[in-house]
């Protein structure tokens, strides 16, 4: 129990006390030290001079006398020069203590103004140290810590604006569909519509509305599912382009001509296959063609898809006649909640693009945009399979 009391009050104790606490041990050592060689020294000498009477010379004198007298004379002047030893010794001890513990506290007690800082919420004032290497090193590595916190803070409170714009964003663009679908339902149960064709229409445009908003839940459950990490995957061999020829064969009966058309090229009429999960790249062709009827401006909005091999992987190119992106946004499309439309003039959620490039990687594959008449997205997968 005592030892256990005496570590609590060597832990609590500063690390200045405890440099001059030992610097003042080693210097009470050095002097019990001193005094006992002097002892050792002195009886050495006695002995000697019992020894060897003629130590004195003619012996006339009374030798005990003599003996004494210059026994205590040695003594004396060891003695003193020793305690002279000693005091410079602590001067310079004291000096170099002084220096030390300058060197050793200067940067430790930054450091903890630098956390006590970092306590209070202050991220932004960096630790300025110039002296030892060590230290510099500490003091940089404690700065770039700093740095990361706050750029994961600031990420974070990025990413939580999003998401709370995205929810807004979306429970807006839900409130249209539904408003739609309670208008034409009341009109038909107030008797509004009062021929079988108007009550159909009624229906249909209803219908039109429900798919709406199914798409925007889909996209919020898809989303959910993805950031959990419980989005499946499940790869099989095939062949790209056949793929997508049957994706655009499916789509076109349901799409508009006179708002989108779709015109697919391959670079040869065989190409490799790769791994691909036939559940999840119907999503990334739905999300490109929504994100290209929503963005392109332009009516009909003609689509180019180009598939084709290159080295070690296949590529395809989806690009629209659209206006485009700003160039200073085009690293930017990708990310989760990022919409180029700030002003929400165009309904979206802003995850789109950020699922399709999740997809690809997961994939193995990359994504990349530019402008090139209209955005042009860039897909590539690669060709090995990672079945094997």
């Amino acid at each position: 129990m005592q030892g256990s009391r005496s570590r609590m009050v060597l832990k609590k104790m500063s690390l200045k006390k405890r440099m001059f606490r030992s610097i003042m041990i080693m210097l009470l050592l050095a002097l019990l030290i001193l005094v006992l060689v002097v002892a050792a020294a002195a009886s050495l000498l006695e002995e000697t001079i019992l020894d060897n009477p003629e130590f004195y010379g003619n012996g006339e004198t009374d030798g005990s006398t003599d003996h004494a007298a210059f026994f205590s004379a040695f003594f004396f002047t060891c003695l003193v020069a020793g305690m002279a030893a000693i005091c410079v010794l602590l001067v310079l001890s004291g000096i170099f203590a002084g220096r030390l513990s300058k060197r050793v506290m200067e940067p430790l007690e930054a450091l903890a103004e630098g956390a006590e800082r970092i306590r209070r919420g202050n991220l932004k004032e960096d630790i300025v140290y110039h002296g030892e290497e060590e230290f510099e090193d500490v003091c940089r590595t404690f700065n770039d810590m700093q740095k990361a916190i706050l750029e994961s803070q600031e990420q974070r409170l990025k990413e939580e604006k999003a998401r709370s714009d995205m929810v807004t964003g979306i429970s807006h663009d839900l409130r249209t569909p539904l408003t739609s679908v309670r208008g034409y339902i009341q009109g038909i149960l107030d008797g509004v519509a009062v021929t079988e064709e108007k009550k159909e229409l009624y229906l249909r445009t209803a219908y039109e509305a429900t798919e709406e908003m199914n798409v925007l839940l889909q996209k919020l459950f898809d989303f959910s599912r993805l950031e959990s990490g419980q989005l499946p995957f499940f790869m099989v061999r095939g062949d790209l382009a056949e793929f997508t020829a049957a994706w655009v064969a499916q789509r076109e009966p349901a799409l508009d001509g006179e708002k989108v058309q779709i015109t697919l090229t391959k670079g040869a009429e065989v190409l490799p296959e790769i791994d691909m999960d036939i559940e999840q790249l119907p999503r990334v062709f739905d999300n490109l063609l929504e994100n290209s009827m929503k963005y392109a401006g332009t009516l009909p909005v003609k689509i180019y898809v180009d598939i084709r091999e290159e080295g070690d992987h296949v590529v395809l190119e989806w690009r629209d006649d659209g206006k485009g992106v700003p160039e200073e946004k085009l690293d930017d499309i990708f990310q989760r909640f990022y919409r180029c439309d700030e002003s929400r003039t165009e309904k979206g959620s802003g995850v789109g693009l950020y699922v399709v490039k999740y997809i690809v990687e997961r994939h193995g594959g990359t994504i990349t945009a530019r402008n090139a008449g209209g955005l042009l997205l860039r897909l590539c997968f690669p060709k090995g399979s990672r079945l094997e």
